[in-house]
C-alpha cells in the first residue's frame, strides 16, 4: 500500500506527466494484476491437482507452492520501480516495475484466498472476511506513512525497505506448507 502512494507523484513530478495522464500510470499495476490472475487461475489448480495425485490426498497447503516460489516477484518489482525512478531512467522501466509488483500481488493473494477457502471450508466466508478486514486496516492507515518514508529515504531506499519487509515474510508460505495441517488441527473450530 505504501508503494501506491508514490506512483502518480513520481510520474507527474519526475517524468512530467499531466494530472490526467498520471492516472494511466496505474495501468502497469493493473495489467500486472490481470496477468497474475490469469497465471494463478491456470497454474494454481494445476499444481494443487498434481500434488493431490502424487500424494494420494488433497490438503489446503497444496494451494501455496505458487506463492512460496514466487516470493521474490514483489520485492523485485519494488526494487526495479524504486531505483529506476530514483535515477530518472526512461519512464517505461519503472512502469515495468509496477507491472511486476502487480503480478506479485496476485501471486500472493490468489493462492492465499484459495488456501483460506480450502482450509476453512465451513467458515470460508468468515476466513476471507477476516483477511479482507486485516488488509483493509493496513490499507487505510499504512499509506499515511508513505510520504514521510519516501521524503526521508527517497524512492530507491524507501522501496528497498519495503522489499526487505516483503522478503521477511518469505518463510511464511513454507512454514504453512510444512506445518499447516498441524496448526489447523491444534486450533480447529470448536462449538461450545
Amino acid at each position: 500500500y505504501l508503494f501506491f502512494t508514490t506512483v502518480a507523484i513520481v510520474f507527474t513530478e519526475k517524468y512530467g506527466f499531466s494530472a490526467g495522464s498520471s492516472g494511466l500510470t496505474f495501468m502497469g499495476v493493473g495489467i500486472g494484476t490481470v496477468t497474475g490472475t490469469l497465471i494463478v487461475s491456470f497454474w494454481g489448480d494445476k499444481v494443487a491437482t498434481s500434488l493431490s495425485q502424487k500424494r494420494g490426498a488433497r490438503t489446503p497447503e497444496f494451494r501455496l507452492p505458487l506463492m512460496a516460489y514466487s516470493v521474490p516477484v514483489i520485492p523485485g518489482g519494488l526494487l526495479m520501480y524504486g531505483w529506476t525512478a530514483e535515477k530518472g531512467v526512461f519512464w517505461l522501466v519503472p512502469m515495468i516495475g509496477t507491472f511486476i509488483v502487480g503480478v506479485g500481488i496476485l501471486f500472493v493473494f490468489g493462492p492465499l484466498a484459495s488456501y483460506l477457502v480450502d482450509a476453512f471450508t465451513m467458515h470460508a466466508a468468515s476466513a476471507l472476511a477476516a483477511s479482507t478486514i486485516f488488509r483493509s486496516i493496513f490499507g487505510a492507515f499504512l499509506p499515511l506513512a508513505g510520504p514521510p518514508l519516501y521524503d526521508a529515504l527517497g524512492l530507491g531506499w524507501g522501496n528497498t525497505i519495503l522489499a526487505a519487509f516483503a522478503l521477511l515474510m518469505a518463510p511464511m508460505p513454507w512454514v504453512i506448507m510444512k506445518k499447516g495441517e498441524l496448526i489447523r488441527g491444534k486450533y480447529a473450530h470448536r462449538v461450545y
